[in-house]
């Protein structure tokens, strides 16, 4: 293999396998990487350890004789089968072997929109630090990939890895930008399609695209439907996503969540991982500085310039319940009650989390 890092592949032994493997042995075979398979168990009360023993050894044997068609292939493939939590065994090993890249299952086509937020491979993509394939139907040979792009640092982080998969299977490759409505637009959109076009044209201007088929498209509307949508037309949607972050592991921008539940093609979500500590460290006390300086607003009745400050702090902290609870509170003393009950919400369900966890 040209590199060893492996690929890491999270195998049910259920409706999903065949999916899944396919998906491997195919990303396995292009990126010419390992596999290393892992299945889990579910933990049974009051099982000795004989019996637990004796259970992960049949689970080998299983899933031992669904990886010897990928042996006869000429893959390098290994497994680890153990009692754990599924999204806990695979995040564990991704992070203990340098995993380059996850494939999971997200459901079959016909089925993908019953979903449930929950779901194993949901909590691996939130949980992973590297980027995660999605496997939904057959692989996408020489099918269009689908790459949205913003001009984030995100989307661009995904482009690189759209057209690294283009390449490797080849496929055309289809970039796709979306001009949401003037009051939705966030500080990296733009509110004409003429301009979109030029700035996405200006970016595959500064990538390596030789010998590939390669085209832009420009529509307007809800990025997180339009996206959706496209996707029934590709064999990939490649996404890169808000970056991994320790501090708040599991969140995702609310495009990627919304392509990870509906999209009824295959997935790869690409999140940026900041290694930098002193950047986080700097962020981190620069957040502590703009919420303390929110609550004295409040203290004294200053709601409205306290807004900003939180509703930035929120953004940048989506999972901290205290910036809710105080951006709910600003919200309310400006008249904005529902959005202030919907933070609220928010924090309850940060803090039940918390608590149960």
């Amino acid at each position: 293999m040209a590199d060893s890092s492996p690929v890491i592949v999270a195998l049910p032994l259920d409706h999903e396998t065949d999916d899944i493997l396919a998906a491997a042995t195919e990303v396995g075979r292009r990126l010419e990487r390992p596999l290393l398979v892992v299945h889990a168990l579910e933990r049974r009360r009051l099982e000795g350890e004989q019996a637990q023993a004796d259970r992960v050894a049949e689970a080998k044997e299983q899933v031992d004789l669904r990886l010897e068609p990928l042996r006869e292939a000429g893959l390098d493939v290994s497994q680890e089968v153990a009692v754990r939590r599924p999204a806990d065994l695979l995040i564990e090993t991704e992070q203990r072997v340098g995993a380059e890249l996850v494939v999971t299952g997200g459901g079959r086509p016909a089925t993908v929109r019953r979903w449930l937020v929950g779901s194993v491979a949901e909590s691996i993509v939130r949980a992973a630090s590297v980027p995660v394939w999605v496997a939904r139907g057959t692989p996408p040979v020489g099918q269009p990939i689908l790459c949205p792009v913003d001009l984030s640092p995100q989307s661009r982080l995904g482009l690189a890895s759209a057209i690294r998969m283009a390449r490797a299977f080849g496929s055309p490759l289809r970039v796709m930008t979306v001009v949401p409505p003037k009051e939705d637009q966030g500080k990296h959109a733009v509110q004409d399609e003429a301009l979109a076009r030029e700035q996405v044209e200006g970016l595959l201007a500064e990538q390596d695209l030789d010998g590939l088929d390669v085209s832009v498209v420009v529509v307007l509307g809800s990025p997180a439907e339009r996206i959706v949508d496209a996707g029934d037309e590709a064999g990939l949607l490649v996404i890169g996503s808000r970056g991994f972050d320790p501090l708040i592991p599991d969140w995702l921008g609310p495009v990627t969540s919304r392509a990870l539940r509906y999209s009824r093609c295959s997935m790869l979500t690409v999140r940026e991982v900041d290694l930098d500590l002193t950047r986080r460290e700097h962020a981190i006390a620069s957040l502590a500085h703009d919420y303390q300086a929110a609550r004295r607003l409040l203290d004294l009745d200053g709601a409205a310039e306290a807004l900003p400050i939180l509703e930035s702090a929120a953004e940048r902290a989506p999972a901290n319940a205290a910036i809710q609870e105080a951006f709910a509170l600003a919200l309310e003393r400006v008249g904005r009650h529902v959005e202030a009950r919907g933070r609220r919400e928010i924090a309850a369900m940060i803090r039940t989390r918390i608590g149960s966890a």
